[in-house]
């Protein structure tokens, strides 16, 4: 799949005419907000109440509970009873992972008429290098997109000088994530054709903001996620049979070599980072190369 293509369905069309409200829409966009923050974060509900404002037919289901970094993590327990608790209206909370709850909505809540859109987030930090294969944000959007679903994963971008105070604008332009979000849903919106996917057919796209005034963002770039990043993490053994978690900003720092250039160095260099993902982990071009190996 080529950016261009996705580019090109997200770029404005200075013809086209302007949807105020998409309830003037005799069929407005179904949409299925998902996060792994939990279902009463704050990304997931300012999503939600906007989308919802805008007049499109919105849905939340979320983890009851924070589950960042659960990656493709689900639950199973066949014939099980699992609890789940309506927030709101068409808001529920559900008692497992990111993954359980895109699940949750597509085959409960909205398996009588499939949403057009699922959107992940607004996820309180980055999904950027190898934080991108173990994100639950990011994995739930592409559970989405394997059943056949468009799907976008949006998360905020941090400050490194920020470390030692939890990251507090990253929470701060949630605010302006979300509006983001928003426009480019309207522009898919816009654009839709009855029938047709809202996005080029099994794939998504992740979206890092970076948390700073809008009059300092450098813009859109499409980028793809590193395909071999550093380590986010790392275990320093302290004892005979202890060892501790640290985090690895390495990555991030490298925004300060202006001859990196990862999806990582360019969040953090105030673009909006755009990477179009596909759901499938096959190799298909290697595959005569492996037939070569073990024969």
């Amino acid at each position: 799949m080529k950016y261009s293509t996705i580019a090109m369905m997200l770029s404005a069309v200075a013809a086209a005419p302007m949807v105020v409200n998409a309830s003037e829409s005799a069929d407005p966009l179904r949409i299925l907000v998902v996060s792994d923050d939990g279902c009463r974060s704050e990304g997931s509900q300012a999503l939600f109440n906007a989308l919802t404002k805008e007049g499109y037919d919105v849905w939340l289901s979320g983890p009851s509970n924070n589950q960042s970094g659960m990656g493709t993590a689900v639950t199973f327990k066949v014939g099980k009873e699992l609890s789940f608790e309506q927030i709101g209206e068409k808001a529920y909370c559900f008692d497992g992972t990111p993954v359980d709850s895109v699940l949750f909505g597509l085959t409960g809540l909205m398996a009588e008429q499939k949403p057009d859109l699922v959107i992940s987030g607004v996820n309180d930090g980055p999904n950027v290098g190898v934080n991108q294969f173990n994100s639950g944000t990011v994995s739930a959007a592409a559970r989405a997109v394997r059943h056949g679903i468009p799907a976008l994963a949006v998360s905020m971008g941090f400050r490194l000088e920020e470390v030692k105070q939890g990251f507090p604008s990253s929470i701060e332009y949630i605010p302006a994530g979300v509006a983001h979000t928003v426009e480019v849903v309207n522009k898919l919106n816009r654009k839709k054709v009855a029938g047709e996917s809202l996005l080029p057919k099994g794939t998504g796209l992740s979206i890092n903001y970076p948390p700073y005034p809008k009059a300092e963002i450098q813009g859109i770039e499409y980028i793809a996620n590193e395909e071999q990043p550093d380590y986010n993490y790392f275990f320093k053994i302290v004892g005979k049979d202890k060892t501790v978690q640290q985090l690895n900003l390495e990555p991030f720092q490298a925004a300060s070599n202006q001859d990196i250039v990862t999806d990582t160095t360019q969040l953090m260099r105030k673009r909006i980072t755009y990477t179009v993902f596909q759901s499938h982990w096959n190799a298909p071009e290697w595959v005569e190369s492996y037939q070569t190996l073990l024969k």
